[in-house]
């Protein structure tokens, strides 16, 4: 969805804990982000890798229809039907 609305591109994203006071992390991209936050749950025993690749193969659905049916694209879809 994130990657959606503001594109690919690199950039610096930096979040804080409220569990963990003055404990910062640093991503790269939304993908970066992503990846560590659903490895987290594993590591911490909430969740088994099944459960994981499942739940982010459903949020990806997700974030696909809510894109393709309630947003509307600034630069429309490329000749092939993909968002460009």
């Amino acid at each position: 969805m994130l990657n959606a609305v503001f594109g690919h591109k690199r950039f610096n994203l930096v979040v804080t804990s409220e569990v963990l006071p003055g404990v910062t992390r640093t991503f790269d991209s939304f993908a970066d982000a992503e990846n560590e936050a659903s490895l987290s749950r594993i590591f911490a025993g909430q969740h088994f890798r099944t459960d994981e690749n499942a739940g982010e193969k459903l949020g990806k659905s997700v974030a696909d229809f809510v894109v393709d049916n309630f947003l509307t694209p600034l630069h429309g879809r490329g000749e092939d039907g993909d968002r460009e």
